[in-house]
């Protein structure tokens, strides 16, 4: 997966033209005093509950022998000189530790390139350890083969990693690496949502990712939001999470949203034509059904009570979802659970989640949980119908499915 132009990392640094030469020993100053490496935090707002959902690590470097260069060029220089892995694991070896002091019911994102996610020394620093909360974002700076990716994927969503394609729609994030990595999360590149507000073009692209998404049953993050009527003209369109300077800047800390920005999200965008002011919540149709620690426990409960029973993990989150038989004395069907649906999500997204999915699970209930990923409880796909029944009978006028993921939060 590394990047075959890129010179061996252990040719000798006369070999090297003279500007690598000076980056050779940049970066192994940085490898001996990792110190000078510092981190900042950028915040992702979710935009409905007006709030902080979760804080994206950025990487600030000190000058080195009185030389100052920002992130791009270091991550560039490495790159070049086949040290994307080294940099990359320099920057997890210090970031995954912040996770101690995440606030409750946010998430953390880090960045590694497609290269890097190939590399041992990368892979078993992720692998090592529970990884929920965490969300690994695959940089877009290189071309790799879509389909490598697929394996170092697996390890990390085995130990509970969400991941996400960065810059979607530019550079290398098309839509083939979408179709195979199924990301969680596709975060839109800011040169598309630079001036979207007035740029018919631009719009109708983000609604096509936010549409794609809805199909990948993944969340959408709108980066470089830097004005108003691009926070309106997003939030009329669905997209439930931001980031950008409009709303805060990156900082030292878990920073919290400022009043400004509080203020900014409190005054509701106007809905387009043809669509209601607020559409209803799937949270309120939830119901809390039985859970269990293990699926043997809950395949027992099933068969004595038939109701559908939830497989907890220690931490709260929904793995596994056991149904009744499909008829008197059947075995109990037991199902993965693959996806989740936050409480505000929308009425009409979730019917259109409920019945994008296989058809030997589409009438299955939709498993919800909170901003924090823990348990709420289950929706049944015949409430869901209902309440649209209802809503349409009372005039009411159902959003367009799939102008972006609302499905919540990623943590």
């Amino acid at each position: 997966m590394a990047n075959a132009a890129a010179p061996d990392a252990s040719a000798g640094t006369g070999d090297l033209p003279r500007h690598l030469q000076r980056w050779q020993r940049r970066l192994d100053d940085l490898a001996a005093h990792p110190e000078r490496l510092r981190l900042v935090l950028h915040p992702v707002v979710d935009v409905a509950a007006g709030r902080v959902a979760g804080y994206e690590v950025l990487s600030r470097f000190a000058p080195v022998r009185g030389d100052a260069h920002g992130p791009e060029e270091w991550f560039a220089a490495a790159r070049a000189l086949g040290r994307a892995a080294e940099l990359d694991a320099l920057v997890l070896r210090a970031a995954l530790p912040l996770r101690r002091r995440l606030p409750h019911g946010t998430f953390l994102t880090v960045n590694a390139a497609p290269s890097s996610l190939g590399e041992d020394r990368v892979l078993e620093l992720l692998g090592a350890q529970d990884l929920t909360s965490l969300v690994v974002e695959v940089t877009e700076h290189t071309d790799c083969d879509a389909a490598a990716l697929a394996g170092p994927l697996a390890v990390l969503r085995s130990r509970g990693a969400r991941i996400a394609l960065d810059d979607v729609g530019t550079g290398h994030s098309g839509l083939l690496r979408m179709a195979v990595v199924r990301p969680d999360v596709l975060k839109v590149d800011l040169q598309l949502v630079r001036g979207l507000d007035g740029d018919l073009v631009k719009r109708s692209v983000v609604r096509f990712l936010g549409e794609c998404a809805d199909r990948l049953d993944a969340w959408v993050i709108a980066e470089g939001v830097e004005t108003p009527a691009e926070l309106d003209v997003l939030r009329s369109m669905g997209v439930p999470l931001v980031q950008g300077f409009l709303l805060a800047r990156p900082a030292d800390r878990f920073a919290p949203l400022s009043l400004e920005a509080r203020r900014l999200l409190g005054a509701a965008p106007a809905a387009p034509p043809g669509q209601q002011e607020t559409p209803a919540a799937t949270g309120r149709l939830a119901r809390r059904t039985k859970t269990c620690r293990t699926v043997a426990d809950a395949v027992r409960a099933a068969s004595e009570d038939p109701a559908p029973v939830v497989v907890l993990d220690e931490l709260d989150v929904p793995r596994v979802l056991v149904l009744p038989g499909e008829r008197p004395g059947a075995e109990p069907r037991v199902r993965e659970v693959a996806s989740t649906l936050a409480p505000e999500t929308a009425v009409p997204e979730a019917a259109a989640r409920a019945v994008s999915r296989p058809a030997a699970v589409r009438f299955d209930p939709l498993v919800c949980t909170d901003a924090t990923g823990r348990y709420v409880g289950v929706v049944g796909v015949e409430d869901v119908v209902l309440d649209l029944a209802a809503a349409h009978e009372g005039g009411g006028a159902a959003r367009v499915a799939g102008a972006a993921s609302g499905r919540g939060v990623p943590a």
